[in-house]
């Protein structure tokens, strides 16, 4: 048998006593036992022989950029923020500071002010993130040039008063965030993204990277659908696209997040008149996407709180049950929608590790204890019928897919790698090409230590892209 490249001495997921994959350029040809031949063999040593990973929900090109910012995730006490940022300003010169990555509950109330960052950055304008990047902390001089003094924290889109104002990067610029991105991936054994909306306006990115053949994981990109936004916009811009970069998907916003008090809530938040305002108004999210599911468009919405999951659902109501449209987050839906998910066909894409515990403390006390024990509810949807894919919503948390199988602690682990691989090439309409180890498909592979974690190695498209 003619092969390209081989994995011997491993364990292919959920083939209990095959061990070995030959591949022949982009297809797998052989899933068996036993030694092969091939240009290239890839020892697994005893490691799962798993389709590669498949992020459902990406904010890649933003992760991308981040890597070269300053990183404030995952510290947990306002005096550790100040030092990271005072020691980067000192390493970084730059017309601003930009990072971002900091936890709400880092700061006594739940925010940091604008005073705090002027003390911190006083030499220019800075402006640094919230980890789900929705809310924005800028210093004196960033609102300024902004026009609204005095502000300090900004909520959803107020952000873009300030960082419209950001030097843009070039596009030589964002090629080398995207490689770099993209070897970060190639390293935890990803080897689709799904880009969760500005597609629109990456397209040129992604399609210079395929041509130059330095694409080394596949990218399927959502364009924004927003209030007011006649589709005719897009009818110059690509509907399909092809194995390495693909669209087909629209992206709304249905509300913000549970720790700024944007999600739109039934109820109010805990010690609190607010509910939260949905961005679509009562009958325009619905008008949106039935128009869109009638020009053959897929749609996914952002919706975290139970109004605005609620929204969503109503929406896709007589929609056409084979656009798979979905709900992305659908953090806290109210107990009666889950079984909706199944019933209309709607994918439920979801982050795991956006429920570790580190992230949920402001979460949990907005909500108050009853809310709050309803969260991310994977195993009922899957339970229940409905299609469930995983993500990590980079730069949010970590693009780590073990960190994600890690924290989807009550359902399976196989169950969790079936939402990592089948799942998620359910929701993109690619499960006849990817999210198998199987004859004749794409050669996506992932070789990992499920014990530890450990990539051993990741092939796409029959190209070995990373060796542990």
């Amino acid at each position: 048998m003619a092969a390209s490249l081989a994995i011997v001495n491993g364990q292919v997921w959920s083939r209990p006593g095959l061990s070995a994959v030959a591949v022949d350029g982009e297809r797998i040809t052989f899933v068996g036992a036993g030694s092969l031949q091939a240009d290239r063999v890839i020892d697994a040593a005893g490691a799962s022989i798993l389709p590669a990973f498949n992020d459902a929900h990406v904010h890649f090109l933003m992760g991308s950029r981040s890597l070269s910012e300053l990183d404030l995730h995952g510290v947990a006490t306002q005096a550790e923020i100040e030092r990271r940022i005072i020691e980067y300003a000192r390493g970084h010169a730059g017309q601003w500071l930009v990072g971002r990555g900091w936890f709400y509950s880092a700061f006594p109330g739940g925010m940091p002010t604008f005073g705090l960052l002027d003390r911190l950055v006083a030499d220019r304008p800075a402006y640094i993130e919230s980890f789900d990047a929705h809310t924005g902390w800028a210093n004196s001089r960033a609102l300024a040039i902004a026009g609204i003094p005095g502000a300090g924290v900004l909520k959803e889109g107020a952000l873009l008063d300030v960082t419209r104002h950001i030097p843009a990067r070039t596009k030589a610029e964002d090629l080398d965030a995207l490689r770099a991105g993209m070897r970060l991936a190639a390293s935890r054994g990803i080897g689709s993204v799904q880009e969760a909306g500005d597609g629109q306006n990456q397209l040129e990115l992604w399609t210079a990277l395929r041509d130059a053949g330095e694409l080394t994981l596949r990218v399927r990109l959502a364009y924004d659908l927003t209030p007011g936004l006649d589709l005719d916009a897009y009818n110059g811009l690509p509907r399909q696209g092809d194995a390495w970069v693909a669209t087909g998907i629209l992206k709304a916003f249905a509300d913000g997040v549970v720790e700024s008090h944007t999600a739109a809530m039934l109820e109010p938040y805990a010690g609190s008149n607010e509910r939260g305002d949905p961005i679509w108004g009562p009958d325009q999210l619905r008008d949106a996407v039935r128009d869109a599911d009638a020009r053959g468009w897929q749609v996914q919405v952002h919706a975290i709180g139970d109004a605005a999951i609620g929204q969503a659902l109503d929406a896709f109501e007589g929609t056409t049950r084979g656009r798979r449209h979905r709900v992305e987050h659908i953090e806290t839906p109210h107990p009666t929608d889950v079984a909706r998910f199944a019933r209309l066909g709607v994918v439920a894409s979801m982050q795991p590790q956006h429920s570790d515990p580190k992230l949920t403390e402001v979460w949990r006390r907005h909500l108050g204890p009853a809310r709050a024990t309803r969260g991310w509810p994977w195993r009922e949807l899957g339970r229940s019928g409905a299609h469930v894919a995983f993500g990590t919503d980079w730069p949010v948390v970590r693009l780590d897919p073990w960190a994600s199988l890690q924290a989807a602690r009550d359902i399976s682990r196989d169950d969790a790698i079936r939402a990592w691989t089948e799942g998620s090439a359910y929701a993109e309409h690619s499960e006849t090409n990817k999210g198998d180890v199987r004859e004749g498909m794409l050669a996506d592979i992932a070789v990992v230590d499920l014990e530890t974690g450990e990539v051993k190695a990741t092939v796409v498209g029959g190209r070995l892209v990373y060796e542990g």
